[in-house]
């Protein structure tokens, strides 16, 4: 039996030995490294918009919209205008005439025009008054009745007009004609043409030196003031700069302020000497204060509220163009007075549309 146990435990012995012999470690394989990623395409760049289509103006006739009759100074104007834009861009500018009631009826024609540049109107700071004073029905320095487009040819900025009185009157200056106001209340008569940027003036120096309420105002147009002042029935008045000075020219009125910043006016030289005879605003108040107590007369193409601003900033680039052709140029300062080019910026525009709005706000407003 022991023999048995003893064979059997030898078998066992021999056959463990000979699998050990024979075993071999596992083969490994290396993995091959893994071959980098290709980038992702990257995203566009959603802060970078595609920039918009060049604007064109103009694409077909425009109108021009004037508030004056033919012939009158702005229509001259308008049509110097109108002869450059034709010839430049190669479409046909009409010119639409109706100085009624300040041009009210072309302002709503204006109003509710279309927004794409085809009708414009030539108007300015002298259109402001009337909206004030019930003439027109929209205020054209408000953008949310029409847009500022550009500046254009016409009186300049702030343009002059000339305080005048009879050549026997007992005041020689300004500052004479004021202390007489105070001296002797209530016996001088003061006037301009009713509603215009020359009532504003006047009155705005006038209550400057604490004077309005000791003068006795009157109001009519252009021709009564002027037929006043030569009659002798208005004492104290504000007339045109082409007016104004040919009076002073001919010895029937004397100057004794010119309503104006700046001395910009042109024409011949007798009427060049009799303003340079006379001080100005600034002269008298400062450059500071000037700007505040002259009702600035800005002369601009508008349009109706909600124009595009890319087309009005593109209208205002296209008539800018003209300071570039001394042709035009010279046609310009043909038109004589303080007609020259301005070539304001759309910003500018609107800062001296808005100084006065609220200039005739404190006269004409409630």
């Amino acid at each position: 039996m022991k023999k048995i146990i003893a064979l059997l435990l030898a078998v066992i012995l021999v056959m463990s030995l000979a699998a050990c012999g024979s075993s071999k470690p596992a083969a490994t394989e290396t993995p091959a490294p893994a071959a980098p990623e290709a980038p992702a395409p990257a995203a566009p760049d959603s802060a970078e918009p595609a920039p918009a289509p060049a604007v064109e103006w103009p694409t077909g006739d425009v109108t021009i919209l004037v508030p004056a009759d033919v012939g009158a100074p702005l229509d001259l104007a308008t049509r110097v205008m109108k002869d450059y834009l034709q010839e430049k861009t190669g479409f046909n500018i009409i010119v639409e005439n109706d100085g009624t009631g300040g041009g009210a009826k072309l302002g709503e024609k204006l109003y509710n025009a279309p927004t794409d540049g085809s009708v414009l109107m030539y108007a300015g700071g002298g259109q402001v008054p009337p909206y004030y004073t019930g003439s027109w029905g929209h205020n054209l320095s408000n953008p949310d009745d029409y847009t500022i487009v550009s500046s254009m040819v016409g009186l300049a900025v702030p343009s002059g007009a000339v305080v005048v009185t009879q050549p026997d009157a007992p005041y020689d200056s300004w500052e004479a004609l004021v202390q007489y106001v105070k001296d002797n209340p209530n016996t001088i008569i003061a006037g301009a043409a009713n509603g215009t940027p020359h009532e504003v003036r006047l009155k705005l120096l006038l209550r400057e030196e604490g004077i309005l309420d000791k003068v006795r105002w009157i109001s009519g147009t252009n021709n009564d003031i002027s037929t006043g002042l030569l009659g002798g029935s208005i004492n104290v008045g504000m007339l045109t700069e082409t007016a104004g000075p040919q009076f002073m020219v001919e010895g029937k009125l004397k100057g004794l302020l010119y309503s104006n910043v700046t001395r910009n006016y042109a024409g011949a030289p007798e009427v060049v000497a009799a303003l340079d005879a006379i001080p100005t605003v600034a002269d008298i108040y400062g450059d500071e204060k000037a700007p505040d107590l002259t009702c600035a007369w800005p002369m601009a193409l508008a349009g109706p509220a909600g124009m595009d601003e890319a087309l009005a900033d593109k209208i205002c680039e296209v008539v800018n163009t003209i300071v570039d052709s001394p042709e035009y140029m010279e046609r310009v300062k043909a038109l004589g007075g303080t007609n020259t080019f301005q070539d304001f910026s759309r910003d500018e525009m609107r800062e001296m549309m808005d100084r006065v709005d609220a200039q005739c706000q404190s006269f004409f407003a409630g």
